[in-house]
């Protein structure tokens, strides 16, 4: 008996299946099983039933003269391939994916976000805008009543724990504990006026206005990049150094680079940053979506900056005269501008780390190119506000990074060779080390206010 309804099921199943299609007047489908077919349809309902919102379907880029409404449109696969990259390149993100029937809105198969769409010149993208992250700000202290626990992630990086907030739809503020490498998430609400206590080096962050400074320690960034002008007209500018292992995690196994730029995206979260081995401003450009080429970029290294931050300017480059085995060592630099009228340089270098033949590079070369660097940055900012990132092939004890301290400037985090100073202008507000996230350094970074 078992059997014989298994059998009759199965029989009606088509049927059923069919008469629902009509009744949407959807096209059949005619690839893959009955069963798989009735879950990519299910897929593809749940998908469409989300409420989205989306740029008007004119600034979408490669549409191919069809759009469905509820943000979906038809568009060509050749650039892209993917939905997930078609939405982030103009800054939105992917709902839905399919392949389209027949140059039309009826669907024959639908794909996951970032699953490939081959063997066809178009392709069904649902796209819908990124909704921006909150703000966070902190105290100087744990809060007495941090109230009820929704969660924990075992992590020392304030990025990630912000993250790990955003993630968790009742997570209103955190406490974070770098000693102990956990991140406390909290459903309570703060707004920095509440009393606290001294717990290790634990702090409580919570969710807050944009620009708004908070309680007891100001702005922690979040997800508005940490960088802004308050009320105050204070700046805050979040700067990064991230050297991006071009030649293998974006050439020979390209899927490294998915981890980077998922790592600029959603952790990292610049206002502006120094790439070191950056052969594509472009392409990192199109994949996060919401960075621009700022400065020039040498020796494929210079400043990307996060659209509509920033008024980009009086970019240039010099060479250091301390080539290695792999050619000219160079700094690249460019004059930002916000819109209150506050401004200041941001340089960025790599220096060499080989030698080949008569191409030499030590300790001693590199001290070149630090002397070098230094009088750039006096020739061209003057005694303007500077920010310095790179990938200095050395360590701090070296005569090259020394120089710069012996120059004035201060050394806001450093890891391994990497490195981000700042000129006395500014007041160090934190600093951080990032996931490598498939590349053989990881990113530093560093929140400063322009005093």
């Amino acid at each position: 008996m078992m059997a014989l309804r298994a059998v009759a099921w199965i029989t009606l199943l088509p049927r059923l299946l069919a008469e629902e299609c009509s009744a949407e007047s959807c096209a059949p489908r005619n690839t893959g099983s009955t069963f798989l077919q009735f879950t990519s349809r299910v897929r593809h309902s749940e998908n469409s039933e989300k409420q989205v919102s989306c740029a008007p379907f004119s600034e979408w880029p490669d549409v191919d003269g069809v759009t469905c409404g509820g943000c979906r449109a038809l568009v060509k696969t050749s650039s892209f391939k993917r939905c997930k990259d078609y939405c982030e390149s103009f800054g939105h993100s992917c709902v839905a994916a399919a392949e389209e029937e027949d140059e039309n809105c009826a669907v024959k198969e639908d794909y996951d976000c970032d699953e490939e769409i081959d063997d066809t010149s178009d392709m069904l993208c649902t796209c819908s805008k990124t909704p921006a992250a909150p703000c966070y700000s902190s105290l100087d202290g744990v809060v007495t009543d941090e109230g009820q626990s929704v969660g924990m992630a075992r992590t020392s990086s304030m990025d990630e724990c912000e993250k790990a907030c955003n993630d968790k739809e009742s997570c209103e503020s955190f406490t974070l504990c770098p000693e102990w490498q956990k991140c406390f998430l909290k459903a309570k609400s703060l707004d920095g006026s509440e009393a606290v206590e001294q717990k290790s080096d634990c702090k409580s962050v919570f969710k807050t206005t944009c620009g708004s400074t908070g309680g007891g320690g100001g702005s922690s960034g979040g997800g508005s990049s940490g960088g802004s002008s308050g009320g105050s007209g204070e700046l805050k500018v979040k700067v990064v150094s991230y050297n991006l292992y071009w030649w293998n995690a974006f050439d020979q196994n390209s899927w490294k680079s998915d981890g980077i730029i998922s790592n600029i995206k959603e952790n990292l979260r610049p206002d502006t940053i120094g790439f070191q081995e950056c052969d594509s401003p472009s392409q990192i450009s199109r994949r996060t979506g919401f960075l621009s080429e700022a400065s020039q970029f040498k020796g494929a290294q210079g400043v990307m900056i996060r659209e509509g931050r920033f008024r980009a300017s009086n970019k240039g480059s010099r060479d250091l005269e301390a080539t290695g085995k792999w050619g000219p060592r160079y700094v690249t630099w460019v004059k930002l501008t916000d819109e209150s009228g506050k401004s200041f340089w941001h340089f960025n270098t790599h220096w060499c780390v080989h030698s080949e033949g008569k191409r030499v590079c030590n300790e001693d070369v590199r001290y070149r190119g630090a002397r070098n660097m230094v009088r750039a940055i006096r020739d061209v900012a003057g005694d303007s506000p500077v920010l310095i990132t790179g990938d200095f092939n050395a360590r701090m004890n070296e005569k090259g990074p020394q120089h710069f301290l012996d120059s004035g400037f201060k050394l806001a985090v450093n890891d391994w060779v990497d490195c981000i100073f700042y000129s006395n202008h500014w007041t160090l507000l934190r600093e951080g080390k990032g996931s490598s996230s498939g590349s053989d350094h990881k990113p530093v970074y560093a929140e400063l206010a322009l005093n």
